[in-house]
């Protein structure tokens, strides 16, 4: 499903309180003035889009960090699930046919907090540039 796609429904409809929401965006403004935008949906409802800083909907950021989050939780809800054993499972148990097995030391929990057990070399391009290749 595209964003486009997704409906939108007043927030009370969806059991979010209207008024809490209202208060998002003077606080984005004089707390968090690095926000671009922000949308809150609830069961597969927009309640809440907001943009600032010229951006819009379909506009892309580098999310740097925040794909940690979300991939720790797609983890907790796979070992929930029973798909994933735990975060100290070996990454290579879900690519047996990888030729690359000098990384058969690392696990979900090294990738969750970045802390491989191997050194990494800096690629020294710059942020935005590696950001923007395909």
């Amino acid at each position: 499903m595209q964003r486009n796609d997704w409906p939108t429904a007043d927030p009370a409809a969806l059991g979010i309180d209207a008024d809490k929401l209202s208060e998002l965006d003077p606080k984005i403004k004089s707390e968090y003035s690095n926000i671009n935008g922000i949308v809150v949906v609830r069961n597969g409802y927009i309640a809440y889009e907001r943009y600032s800083h010229q951006y819009g909907p379909d506009d892309t950021h580098h999310v740097a960090s925040v794909t940690k989050s979300i991939m720790s939780a797609l983890i907790g809800i796979a070992i929930h699930a029973g798909y994933i054993k735990s975060v100290d499972q070996n990454v290579l148990d879900f690519f047996p046919d990888t030729p690359y097995k000098q990384i058969q030391a690392i696990t979900i929990r090294h990738l969750l907090t970045m802390t491989a057990p191997y050194p990494f070399e800096d690629s020294h391009e710059p942020l935005d540039k590696m950001c923007m290749q395909p």
